[in-house]
């Protein structure tokens, strides 16, 4: 499918993409442009790429081109490269902001636009970097699409075909719809498990805190050993949609606040309830799909 593939950030979601890639036999050379020694020595030493480059020399006879770094990366990087990629070339990403970047885009390197197909794998964890990636890490998962009227048709073809021959389910969706339900589904629950950790570490009795935690405590705060310069800059360049979903989950806790001091027990049981009811049906759903 590709002649020269170039990842530029070789963490979990490039360097997984990088092994299907090969696994696939769907690029016959793979660059990496990688921040850290270290990290470019593993990737190369576990062929999950076949050369690490300086990032102008590894776009220069590029004809597909990966973003995937840290969001407030990405057009700095396209800033400075934006001389040396072919104009040939397919841009696309997978973070998981797209209003901001496209903006930025718009407003700092108009030319890549023509190229970049946007786009957001829903697939990781909370561990980073290359010797987290793995194979088959996008099969059955979402990627969304979001279209936009800069680039050529056949270039999100290509994208698109891309990720099905990975076993992706590939949607299209709008710049605004994308970021504003992944604030909500994705962003959010990061910030809150990030926040109660944050809150039982600041107690005087932490380590008594930690050590009776239960199994429940560790499954809902398992996100919260994500990534925290990536989830900064999630926080930041989707911050209005953020800040809408923090203000309703605020009315929620307020809500159950005043249940809970009122000893109501019936408003409880009905909100555990229903709740309950939301989840078992969506995962119903879920196992369907």
């Amino acid at each position: 499918m590709f002649e020269n593939v170039t990842i530029i950030g070789t963490g979990l979601l490039g360097g997984s993409l990088a092994r299907d890639l090969k696994a696939k036999r769907l690029a016959n050379h793979i660059v990496g442009v990688c921040r850290s020694e270290s990290t470019a020595k593993s990737a190369i030493d576990n062929g999950i790429v076949d050369a690490v480059l300086p990032a102008e020399l590894a776009v220069k006879n590029a004809d597909l081109i990966v973003m995937a770094t840290p969001m407030q990366a990405m057009v700095p990087i396209l800033e400075s490269l934006v001389d040396h990629i072919p104009s040939t070339a397919i841009i696309t990403d997978v973070g998981s902001v797209k209003t901001d970047l496209y903006l930025q885009l718009a407003a700092r390197v108009p030319q890549c636009l023509k190229q970049f197909v946007l786009a957001h794998p829903i697939a990781g964890g909370e561990n980073s970097g290359v010797s987290a990636s793995k194979l088959g890490l996008f099969q059955n998962k979402h990627v969304i699409i979001t279209d936009t009227d800069d680039v050529a048709i056949s270039m999100t073809e290509t994208i698109n075909s891309l990720w099905s021959e990975l076993g992706a389910n590939v949607m299209h969706m709008s710049l605004q719809e994308h970021d504003a339900i992944f604030a909500k589904t994705s962003h959010l629950p990061h910030v809150i498990a990030f926040s109660l950790v944050n809150f039982l570490s600041h107690q005087s009795d932490r380590e008594r805190l930690f050590d009776l935690a239960a199994a429940g405590f560790y499954d809902f705060t398992r996100i919260a050993s994500s990534d925290a310069e990536m989830w900064r800059d999630i926080c930041i360049t989707n911050r209005d949609e953020i800040l809408n979903a923090l203000d309703g989950f605020k009315d929620q806790i307020d809500s159950i606040r005043d249940q809970v001091a009122n000893g109501d027990q019936q408003s409880i049981l009905d909100y555990f309830g229903e709740a309950k009811a939301a989840r078992d049906a969506g995962l119903l759903n879920k196992a369907k799909y």
